[in-house]
């Protein structure tokens, strides 16, 4: 397993769930604006996509994507290197 290739996976995967609970918050304050919901909604389907790539090549992330606790054997925050813990 490429490490570099994982980390940055797993970044990309993080910048696009922040954007989307951005846009969730704003949502919640503007339900009127259709335009951002039909962004809202393609950003979600980039993240869904995102994240089953991820899985499938590196690990489960959420019990709700993974069978018993394969979600637990992929590394923990503390574990990475970049952590400094």
């Amino acid at each position: 397993m490429n490490m570099n290739n994982r980390n940055n996976a797993l970044k990309n995967l993080s910048a696009q769930e922040f954007v989307l609970w951005e846009m969730h918050l704003y949502l919640d304050t503007h339900p009127d604006d259709l335009r951002m919901v039909e962004k809202y909604n393609k950003c979600r389907m980039k993240y869904s996509v995102m994240k089953n790539d991820f899985e499938d090549k590196y690990y489960y992330l959420s019990p709700e994507t993974a069978e018993g606790v394969e979600w637990l054997k992929g590394p923990w925050p503390w574990e990475n290197e970049e952590c400094g813990c």
